[in-house]
């Protein structure tokens, strides 16, 4: 998948789409839907036996049929994250495949537009070579990837590496438990929570700027707790003709998750800039000037609900068990 191969699932089934021949890496195949990016990915994770399947998640409805897209037109400053964590002279959970996986990705959105300046652009590895990712490096790095950001930013975050889960403390969680990112000092420094990614990384975002996030790790299909999403599950697709599956793909959104479209809504960021919305007149949820676009619409509330099409997505997988 690309030079020297991928080693996540994630990161694996994406690069499978976008370099099919292997003949060019630097001439990727983006002319693609959401929806056929899905699907692939699913067909990659099932072929080779990975029990996750892909999730899409974001914050504003994403519909399955538009094109790809990494860096939205017109965009002006690009930044970027990449994450690689092999747990090298760890004694348990040692990986192999997360170093190339950063550099794959580091080729891919270069080729799609983003600078690798260093002023741009921050890689952190247990490689001896890069930025060494623990707790608070990682935290540090996060906070500076959305620092300073404004309407027309373009931002990618890509983690690969160990994700886990702890228990839920605020409440906030379906299931119980939150989601974890997992640093390589881990045993003294602890992990780092969907909770506070979630505060640090999605809620300072403005309007008008985008993110698009590739967490390839365990549990990572709601890791940013992003009120929209849709999972490709076997379920999903009962036919074995792929283009019977994509063109049910292809008429299809993402869908609400109640849980987390509460979670935006109690966010005080959220009703700081519904408040502001407010005052200037505008629809709640809709184009307000230069307010943006609020986040503040929960269910049917307004026509216009998250339809700018800048804003926060994140794919990642979902462990299943496929019979």
């Amino acid at each position: 998948m690309g030079p020297g191969g991928a080693g996540g699932a994630c990161t694996n089934s994406m690069m499978a789409k976008f370099y099919p021949h292997d003949n060019d890496p630097t001439k990727p195949e983006t002319d693609i839907s959401y929806a056929e990016l899905m699907l692939a990915m699913r067909d990659t994770l099932k072929r080779k036996g990975y029990t996750q399947v892909p999730q899409l998640s974001s914050s504003y409805k994403v519909h399955l049929a538009d094109r790809f897209c990494l860096k939205p037109p017109g965009s002006q400053r690009t930044r970027a994250l990449l994450i690689g964590i092999n747990y090298v002279g760890h004694e348990v959970g040692v990986l192999s495949g997360c170093h190339n996986d950063v550099r794959m990705m580091k080729q891919f959105i270069t080729s799609q537009g983003f600078s690798d300046s260093p002023n741009d652009m921050k890689i952190l590895m247990d490689d001896g070579a890069n930025e060494m990712p623990t707790r608070e490096n990682l935290e540090a790095a996060m906070e500076w990837l959305v620092a300073g950001a404004r309407p027309g930013d373009a931002l990618f975050l890509h983690y690969s590496g160990h994700g886990s889960q702890t228990r839920d403390t605020s409440g906030d969680e379906a299931s119980g438990k939150d989601q974890t990112v997992v640093p390589v000092d881990y045993q003294e420094a602890g992990q780092i929570i969907d909770d506070w990614i979630f505060g640090t990384v999605v809620m300072p975002l403005p309007s008008g700027a985008s993110m698009f996030c590739v967490m390839d790790c365990c549990h990572s299909g709601s890791i940013m707790d992003l009120p929209f999403e849709i999972t490709i599950t076997p379920e999903l697709f009962a036919s074995a003709n792929q283009a019977e599956n994509l063109a049910q793909l292809q008429k299809m959104d993402v869908h609400e998750n109640p849980v987390y479209l509460k979670k935006y809504l109690n966010h005080k960021g959220v009703l700081a800039k519904c408040a502001a919305a407010a005052g200037a007149g505008c629809l709640v949820g809709g184009f307000c000037g230069p307010v943006g676009m609020c986040l503040g619409c929960i269910f049917g509330m307004c026509a216009v609900l998250f339809t700018n099409p800048v804003g926060f997505v994140s794919v990642g997988t979902r462990h299943v068990i496929d019979t």
